[in-house]
This record gives C-alpha cells, structure tokens and sequence, in this order.
C-alpha cells in the first residue's frame, strides 16, 4: 500500500494561487514557437473549444474524451500552460504525465539550445509527430542526460526511404557512442483491464444511488477481471443494500469489503475548500486515505465550484469501487518485457561505434507489476543476442506518475534507471547514475517500487 504520510484533513490556503511556473512556461514557449505557425492557432483554439465542450459533459455526469488525439502535441501545450499559468483548465490526471518533463525541458533549455539537431526534433514533434510527441520528448530527455554528463552531444538527421539511423551521437574524448531511443506505449491490458473494472463497478454505483447510500467497495482480484461474471459487485453490493448479505466475502474470484463512508474529513475540508471531482484527493476524503497501487471508480451527487465546473463544492451522494488485481496471470501481461523493442532498437545502430539502447517505460500499475517488468528484463537482456550489432548496453527508463494527495505538492513522479549489459564485454555503461526527470544529486541506488532496497547514492 503507498498512500500519503500527511494528515488528509488539510485544507488549501486562501491565498497564493496567483503562483506561476516559469520552467514550464519557458518550454511551452520554445515548443510553440517551433509549431506551424500558419496553423498553431487554430490548433490550440480547437483544443479550448474541445475542452471547455467536455468539461460542461463532465460536470453533468457525462464523461468523454478531452481532446482530440490526432493533435496530442497541442493537448500537451494547453494542459501544461494552464498547469504554470492559473490551473482553470487542468486535469490532475492528465497534467502529471506531462509536466515532469516539461519542468525538466525548461529548467536546461539553454542547454538544449546548444545540442545540435534539438530544435529540429522539437519541431518534428510538435508538426509532423503531433498524435504521437512522447517519443519526441523522450528523446529530448535522453539527448539532456548525456550532455549534462559532459558528452559532446548531437541528434543524428533523419533520411527517411534511404536507410534506417539511430537517434544521437555522444563523443567524450575518444570514446563515441550510437544512442538510440524508443518510449513505449502503455500497457494494452492494463487498459482493458482498467475499463473492465469501470464496467463491473458501474452496477454497483447504480445500486448505491437508487438507494441513496454512500458506500466504499474494497476488493482484491485474484481472477482476472475479463473472466469475472459482470454481476459479481452487483450481487454482492445488492445483498449488503437489503441486509440480507455479508459486508465482506472471499471466493474463487476474489476478496471484498463494503462500509459506509465516514463523511467526517470530506464535510470538513469541503467546507472551506474545492476539490477536484474524482481526483485521489477527493477519494481521499471519501475513503480515508488513497492507494497508488490500486485503482478507483467513483460516482456521486455533487454541487460544482463557482467558476469552476470539474471541482466539487459539496458531495450529497458517493460510492467508491477500489480495486487490486493480485491474479499471477494478469500480473504477468502486464508486465510485458521490452525484448522485441530492443531487438527494432538495435537494427538501427551503426556499426562503426558501441551502441546503446533507452527504452522509456511509463507505468501506473503498482509495484508488484513493476518488480516483476524489471526481473523479466534483466532475464530477457541477460540472453539477448545482439547478433551483428555493436549493442553493448539497454537503459530501462522507468516512470511512475503519481496524482499526488500531499498538501505541498502539485504532482509527483517516481523514476528508476536500469542498466542491462548485453553480451559478454567489458565495455564501462556511458550514462552511470543518470536520471531523466529526477535532480541528479538527490537519487538513491535501489528500484522506486522497493524501498528496502533503496541507499543514498554516493558519486565517485
């Protein structure tokens, strides 16, 4: 269980909000400069309008989609200016996977300005790779990384139809490498995984409302969940509503809990403060404190915010459907080793210098998942054949973005760098000890998803 150390009843000062972010804004800044200027308006004014049309569907009960995935590079701009600028159009949700990196971007920007190609690949991400700027960004971060560490760096051009390059050259002294980057998509089944909780939840949410009950479902999967009856909450919930059944229960799929919520600590923050609907803060408040490592669905009757349609003044009615998925099997897919990536990645080194891999890998299934993506590729690294490649080392970039509950903080991210030598050589790694979002001088030895095996890092 991760969950906040802090005292959940804290309330938002009254005052300071006027605060901005000028990291953030010096980096949305240089992006936008590098969009199509002929369109970027237009781009950014759909993104609004498409926004503002969501949010008022929100507010009623009616979620859909906030932007238009096929221009995800202005979805980013839009949420990360409102993030540094006055938070009346962010999505905590959305805004924590973007701002780490552009709070990194902007606090070395002169520095990104002297690597050669930079603006280049920036502009390519946010024109021709717009539904897709991760891989982008990514890069960007690598490319950091290794100038920071005091290499000579430069982002190979592309010849498209000609041959397949790599992503940069780094040069210290006399040593030379051949960088190449490659972010993953999120897990596919955690996605299916995600929804198929949404849809066994969904019954037991109505159930509550019909009853005008607020209640808290806890259950730990042991099942996965494509093969749990869909009337497995419904049931269970059903019974507890007329008494007739148990509020907890173990079988073959699973094991629960349902109570009442405590509207204690919720009417009392609520009282002086706003909250984001359906935030980790306001499941908080519901629950008593948040779980990282779980997922949540919750409903409810509420009143919006003055001026400020996704957050909640007041709450009448909730239900909470909090949810761990401990099945083996569903652990395993998704925890899906990078093998095939690497094996693309290392087709595109050249041959007339080491090679190196970074495979960025964003996760939000808790640390079971984690520990058991990273063993999977250390195994599958260990045995991987390079063949005729001069691929010496894989970097596992890996990133947790947390919707933090802190009093003190806006976002959250946890990061682990993982080094995988490939082959047998006795080539030294060329980034030892980097990070890509986290200070450098702040980082640990260990994996963030185990903190027993977690010791202050010192530099030779």
């Amino acid at each position: 269980m991760r969950i906040s150390p802090e005292n959940p009843s804290w309330t938002a000062p009254k005052a300071g909000h006027d605060w901005r972010d000028d990291n953030v804004l010096l980096a949305t800044a240089w992006l936008s400069e590098l969009a199509d200027r002929r369109t970027w308006k237009r781009r950014m004014d759909s993104t609004r309008d498409r926004f503002l049309v969501a949010e008022a569907l929100w507010a009623k009960g009616e979620p859909t989609m906030f932007y238009d995935p096929r221009d995800t590079a202005a979805w980013y701009i839009f949420q990360v200016n409102s993030y540094a600028n006055d938070r009346m159009n962010w999505v905590p949700a959305e805004a924590v996977r973007m701002v780490p990196t552009f709070t990194r971007l902007g606090e070395e920007l002169p520095t990104l300005l002297g690597i050669t190609g930079a603006e280049a690949r920036a502009a390519r991400l946010m024109n021709g790779d717009r539904s897709q700027p991760d891989g982008g960004l990514f890069e960007l971060l690598v490319a950091l990384a290794y100038r920071r560490n005091g290499w000579n760096t430069e982002f190979v051009t592309e010849r498209p139809g000609v041959t397949r390059t790599h992503d940069i050259n780094v040069r210290k002294g006399r040593r030379r490498w051949a960088v190449e980057c490659k972010r993953t998509d999120r897990s596919s089944y955690d996605a299916r995984e995600k929804a198929r909780g949404e849809r066994l939840a969904g019954p037991a949410h109505a159930l509550a409302l019909a009853n005008n009950r607020s209640i808290i479902v806890n259950i730990a999967f042991v099942a996965e969940l494509d093969i749990v009856p869909d009337d497995y909450l419904a049931k269970r919930v059903a019974a507890y509503l007329d008494g007739t059944g148990p509020n907890r229960w173990t079988d073959n799929q699973g094991a629960g809990t349902i109570r009442e919520i405590d509207w204690s600590l919720a009417h009392n923050v609520l009282a002086n403060d706003d909250v984001y609907f359906g935030s980790s803060r306001m499941i908080e408040l519901l629950v008593g404190h948040y779980d990282h490592d779980c997922a949540h669905s919750m409903t409810a009757k509420w009143r919006p915010g003055r001026g400020r349609p996704l957050w909640a003044s007041a709450i009448y009615q909730a239900s909470v459907v909090r949810w761990r998925s401990l099945s083996k099997e569903a652990v395993r897919k998704k925890a899906k080793h990078f093998r095939a990536i690497v094996a693309k990645a290392a087709r595109q080194l050249p041959q007339d210098r080491p090679g190196v891999v970074h495979v960025g890998v964003e996760t939000w299934s808790g640390g079971d998942v984690d520990g058991v993506r990273h063993f999977r590729n250390m195994l599958e690294m260990t045995l991987f054949d390079p063949g005729a490649t001069r691929l010496r080392w894989v970097y596992g970039e890996y990133f947790a973005p947390e919707v933090s509950t802190r009093s003190d903080e806006s976002w959250a991210v946890e990061e682990t760098s993982a080094s995988y030598r490939i082959g047998q050589h006795h080539t030294p790694e060329p980034l030892p000890d980097h990070m890509l979002l986290s200070p450098e001088k702040q980082i640990n030895h260990g994996v963030h998803w185990d903190p027993s095996s977690q010791f202050p890092l010192r530099r030779r």
